[in-house]
């Protein structure tokens, strides 16, 4: 796929979707139903599937995030921090809803789980988004399932009449969703998302799934990452093997860097491979609260 140079010279990715402010524990064992456990440490960083993605991407092209904030403090943080870290933001701002948020914890191996709080991201308008796919020419649109159905289906038709290649992470998965797929050029599952649409465990890695999409890549976390061309098996890669400190916001990691390589004219083979290799790398690292403090935003 041709780059398309955005202001600054650079390919640009435009990510839609939604921003989080992540309140993270982490602590020795997820807790089973019923029990209490302990945490450990405690902190408040920048989160949401759309706002992780395009951090990710901004480290190798012109990156922009659509979203939707209220008009609150967390909201001011969440601009501040994205612009710090590299991210044009393109907010939308909502009187009746505050930003979104997030729990997240974090056990020792680094295995998580999550509930997010929607707030402002239900709010996210189409049609700003739109207007920034003449002005801003970009590359690629990426855009998850933490937005609504509605909204993701005018920015997909947009895309596509626009020729704007299209990468959408299927997350977290809703049947109610299904009828985007086939709007999407690229979908980017997890082994669980994989099994809500195809009712196959892919971890069992089959030659063939049900997926009637021309591409579709799944994630297996350390198990790697395959790629199914209408339902074929069509790539398997391993993923390198290293010692996960934390999890959390691997897969949105890789979706962004994915998306800066297409943007970048890369192969979509080799494009796994560099994404799944910067995956790797993230999960190494216990990554700093990213949330500007709150009397660094005026």
């Amino acid at each position: 796929m041709p780059e398309q140079p955005g202001q600054s010279g650079r390919p640009t990715v435009l990510v839609a979707g939604s921003i989080h402010i992540d309140r993270m524990v982490r602590l020795p064992t997820l807790p089973v139903p019923g029990e209490t456990v302990t945490g450990t440490e405690s902190w408040t960083q920048l989160g949401g599937k759309a706002a992780n993605q395009a951090v990710a991407a901004a480290e190798h092209v012109r990156s922009l995030l659509a979203a939707c904030v209220g008009t609150d403090l967390e909201g001011r943080q969440a601009e501040r921090t994205l612009a710090r870290r590299g991210v044009e933001p393109q907010l939308q701002r909502s009187a009746r809803l505050p930003t979104g948020s997030s729990v997240a914890l974090i056990e020792a191996s680094g295995e998580n789980v999550g509930v997010i709080l929607p707030g402002s991201n239900a709010e996210l308008d189409a049609a700003p988004v739109s207007d920034l796919l003449g002005t801003e020419r970009p590359a690629l649109l990426v855009c998850q399932w933490e937005t609504s159905a509605e909204t993701l289906q005018t920015l997909l038709v947009q895309a596509r009449a626009r020729g704007v290649v299209t990468l959408m992470n299927a997350a977290p998965w809703h049947d109610n969703h299904r009828h985007l797929l086939p709007l999407a050029d690229h979908v980017v599952v997890n082994a669980v998302e994989a099994q809500g649409w195809t009712g196959a465990d892919p971890q069992a890695r089959l030659p063939r799934l049900p997926l009637d999409h021309p591409s579709v890549v799944v994630t297996l976390g350390a198990g790697g990452v395959l790629h199914y061309r209408h339902g074929e098996l069509a790539a398997d890669l391993p993923a390198p093997v290293v010692q996960a400190h934390s999890t959390h916001g691997a897969g949105d990691h890789f979706v962004g860097v994915l998306a800066a390589q297409l943007a970048l004219g890369r192969p979509l083979d080799t494009a796994l491979v560099q994404a799944g290799a910067s995956a790797a790398q993230y999960v190494q690292t216990v990554h700093p609260p990213s949330l500007l403090a709150p009397e660094l935003v005026s």
